[in-house]
């Protein structure tokens, strides 16, 4: 039987400095989907979103936290890695989008078109730092049962992402997980600061809700022409609505347990279409001993896009024989 492929698409969190900066280099045909995006973006954004991606001022270490502008790098980014990949002659049977990546999804999908889905992405971000508290994100490595033993150092933070067992991600206002991250740190456990200022998966963001709803509701959906799985619902979309948008981003996200039903479903080819290969990653984690299901990354954090490009070439081309 031949496996499934899987695009999946990563959401805040996976953004960084220079993202990609060797592809737009050096692959005509990146830069030429990123220049398209950016055109788009532009008038929307007020400002490039290549210029911001690659400013010469940043280092790559630098937290890209900026929410418009971050949404908007995402979504240009995995857009422009996914029409690379297509036109090497990949086909997706499923999109898998984490969080914003579900927007990604809409449009690779032609639910949404590029043009809207940018706009969301903008405005909701833009709605996110006007009317909701700055809050904070942390990655914790460690599994979810030991997270109930220090239940009290969890005051006033949610979980609201379970990447696999033993990766779960924890949000909350800034205080509470800065106190947090400093309990963690003094028990040995190991967690990180992810670079997102809004509780984007939590009650915090209830305040925007109908707004965005109200936002969404004005748009015609079409039906999706690839087939969406949605990481908050962890199933397969019928329809995508308003309603499921919001869902996306105010549910956590149950990237383990989307990944294991569909594994468990059938083998799949897992393809990471974001900028760090985390979601590859968590993958590698989710899958059980002896599946026939394999993940692959496109591009990472460590450059040398092009090699890392190759690989992908050669890794997808001994798996279809």
């Amino acid at each position: 039987m031949t496996k499934a492929t899987v695009f999946m698409y990563s959401g805040q969190g996976s953004q960084y400095f220079h993202m990609t900066r060797e592809l737009y280099e050096r692959h005509p045909r990146y830069r030429l989907w990123l220049d398209h995006c950016d055109d788009i973006a532009l008038p929307v954004l007020g400002k490039s979103v290549v210029e911001t991606i690659f400013d010469e001022g940043r280092a790559k270490s630098d937290p890209f936290d900026s929410l418009a502008d971050s949404n908007a790098a995402l979504l240009c980014v995995e857009y422009s890695l996914t029409r690379v990949v297509q036109e090497m002659g990949y086909r997706p049977d499923f999109l898998v989008g984490y969080s914003l990546g579900e927007i990604t999804a809409a449009v690779v999908s032609e639910v949404l078109p590029l043009e809207l889905g940018i706009s969301f992405a903008v405005e909701f971000a833009r709605t996110l730092v006007d009317r909701t508290p700055p809050s904070a994100m942390l990655a914790v490595l460690a599994t979810e049962q030991l997270l109930h033993g220090h239940a009290g150092l969890f005051t006033d933070c949610r979980v609201t992402g379970r990447n696999f067992d033993g990766n779960v991600v924890v949000s909350g206002r800034i205080g509470a997980v800065e106190r947090l991250e400093r309990s963690l740190e003094e028990q040995g456990i190991v967690c990180q600061r992810l670079p997102v200022n809004r509780g984007v998966h939590t009650e915090l963001i209830d305040p925007v809700g109908e707004q965005v709803r109200g936002f969404l509701g004005a748009v015609t959906f079409a039906p999706p022409r690839i087939p969406i799985v949605s990481s908050a619902s962890t199933g397969q979309v019928a329809e995508v609505t308003a309603d499921g948008i919001w869902a996306a981003m105010r549910s956590p996200v149950e990237f383990a347990r989307t990944i294991g039903k569909m594994s468990a479903a059938g083998d799949a080819t897992f393809i990471d279409l974001g900028p760090s290969a985390t979601l590859a990653t968590f993958v590698k984690y989710i899958l059980p001993p002896g599946s026939g299901s394999v993940q692959v990354p496109t591009v990472n954090r460590f450059g040398q896009d092009l090699k890392a490009l190759r690989e992908f070439q050669e890794q997808t081309a001994a798996l279809r024989g």
